[in-house]
């Protein structure tokens, strides 16, 4: 699969649902630089191995895969990995060995049971440099009409963008703010 996909000329390649550092040093061997390696966290293994994953040479990103982690892990609700620990154990460990990492997806800005706002100020505070687009993001079963599509996917990203550029100048006090606020979403969504 790793040689079809390099051959059709990809250029990113992602392994998802490791468990084991061979898992990954296989990968790596099998690649061998010829795309960039994309490693996807979603595993209590992938985890709890990851202080000896992130020294291997040949990992090029990271994403930490929140819907499966919090399967794994059985929570109700994939965002409290936000505030049970995870993610900040999981960041802090990828901002010392200065990996880029990104974490789960995101809806667009207004949206979402927790909406993007929210979620996209905790990557930010967290260091995480990407995000995969939640499939609400730009839901192509409920159109078929592409310039529809076009025009909510290229809006939607405009206003992340717009976003971020208010988060950048965001205090310690607004990211605290914004991270207890998300709690309480988070808290009253699992009934806690």
């Amino acid at each position: 699969e790793i040689e079809t996909a390099i051959e059709c000329g990809a250029d990113i390649l992602m392994l998802p649902m490791y468990k084991t550092v061979k898992d990954v040093e296989k990968f790596i061997k099998y690649v061998n630089g010829r795309a960039t390696t994309l490693l996807l966290l979603e595993t209590v293994e992938a985890e709890n191995n990851l202080n000896e994953v992130i020294k291997l040479q040949g990992i090029d990103e990271f994403h930490v895969g929140i819907n499966d982690l919090h399967l794994a892990k059985k929570k109700k609700f994939m965002f409290e990995l936000y505030i049970d620990g995870t993610l900040d154990r999981l960041s802090r460990i990828f901002n010392e060995n200065g990996a880029k990492f990104g974490i789960g997806g995101i809806a667009r800005i207004g949206y979402g049971f927790l909406p993007a706002e929210y979620v996209i100020t905790q990557q930010y505070n967290l260091g995480s440099k990407m995000a995969i687009l939640s499939r609400s993001f730009c839901d192509a079963n409920k159109t078929e009409d592409m310039e529809k599509l076009k025009q909510v996917f290229l809006e939607g990203i405009d206003n992340i963008r717009k976003f971020e550029e208010k988060v950048k100048n965001y205090s310690k006090t607004d990211f605290d703010d914004n991270f207890n606020k998300m709690k309480d979403i988070i808290l009253q969504i699992v009934g806690k």
